[in-house]
C-alpha cells in the first residue's frame, strides 16, 4: 500500500497561533512537508467570522508555501432540503467564491475548480437538494464568469454515510457528474502522519460515479480551532487534483 500527499481543513484561519507558530507550519512540521492543499469555507459574500476564507489574511501565507485552496461550501443544515434550495445556496456559494479571488485571476489559473459540498451526516443529503446544487455550481458559475470560469461538484461526507452516498449516484443518474469525493473517516483523533490508503477503509459501501480524491484520516489536531489531517489518493496523478485547486494571488499584508 502506498499513501498520498498531505493536506489540512480548518474552521479557523491558517495563520492561526498555535504555540507561536501560525497553524499552516505546524501542519508541515507534523507532516514533515508542506501540505500540498488546505481546505476552507466560501458560504457567502456576507457571511462573517473567521470560519469563512480571509483572503487578505490567508492568501498570502498559502501563496508563500505553494499551498493551494481547497474550497468548501458550508450550509451544513441545508442540505437535506429541495431542488431550489441547493439552487439558491449554490448561488451564494459560487459568488463568494469567485468575488474572493476575481474571474480574471480564475481564468488566468486555468478556469476551471472544485468545490466540496460540506455533508456532515445530520442531516445527510437529499437528491433533491444535490440536484439543485450541482446543476446551479457550475451553471452560475459560468455565467456571473461569461464563461471563463467554471466551478465543479464535490462531495464531502463520512464513509458511512449510505444516504449520501446514495444521493450522489443518484444525481449521476439523472444527469450531474460530480467531480469527486472527499471521504472522512477517522482513525486518528487527534495529529496524525498519513497512513496506508486502504480502499477497504476509504471507500464507501455505496458504488460512486467519480473518484475518492481525498481521505480525512484524522480530526481536530490541536482541538476543534486546529486543522484536519487529509491525504490524496496516491493512485490519482496529484497534478490532475492540485490543478483544480486554487494557489491564491499574492496579496501582502497591509
Amino acid at each position: 500500500m502506498t499513501t498520498g500527499s498531505p493536506g489540512a481543513d480548518s474552521s479557523n484561519l491558517v495563520t492561526r497561533l498555535i504555540d507561536g507558530k501560525p497553524m499552516v507550519d505546524v501542519a508541515a512540521e507534523l507532516f514533515g512537508r508542506m501540505p500540498v492543499l488546505w481546505g476552507r469555507y466560501f458560504t457567502s459574500v456576507a457571511t462573517s467570522g473567521l470560519v469563512e476564507y480571509r483572503a487578505r489574511r490567508e492568501n498570502q501565507a498559502l501563496r508563500d508555501r505553494n499551498i493551494r485552496v481547497l474550497p468548501i461550501a458550508r450550509q451544513t443544515k441545508h442540505v437535506d432540503g429541495t431542488q431550489a434550495d441547493g439552487s439558491a445556496d449554490a448561488q451564494l456559494n459560487v459568488e463568494d467564491l469567485i468575488k474572493t479571488f476575481s474571474a480574471s485571476y480564475l481564468q488566468s489559473q486555468g478556469g476551471r475548480f472544485l468545490m466540496f459540498l460540506d455533508v456532515e451526516g445530520t442531516p445527510p443529503l437529499s437528491t433533491d437538494y444535490y440536484l439543485g446544487w450541482a446543476r446551479t455550481l457550475v451553471d452560475h458559475s459560468q455565467s456571473i464568469s461569461h464563461g471563463t470560469v467554471t466551478i465543479l461538484p464535490g462531495v464531502y461526507a463520512t464513509q458511512a454515510d449510505d444516504t449520501t452516498w446514495r444521493a450522489v449516484a443518484e444525481a449521476s443518474q439523472r444527469g450531474v457528474q460530480t467531480q469527486g469525493a472527499w471521504v472522512a473517516r477517522w482513525r486518528i483523533r487527534g495529529c496524525g502522519m498519513p497512513l496506508d490508503w486502504d480502499p477497504a477503509i476509504v471507500m464507501p459501501r455505496v458504488k460512486l460515479p467519480c473518484e475518492v480524491l481525498l481521505w480525512q484520516y484524522a480530526d481536530e489536531c490541536h482541538g476543534g480551532d486546529g486543522f484536519d489531517c487529509n491525504e490524496t489518493n496516491p493512485n490519482i496523478a496529484l497534478q490532475d487534483i492540485l490543478s483544480q485547486c486554487i494557489l491564491p494571488p499574492d496579496t501582502p499584508v497591509a
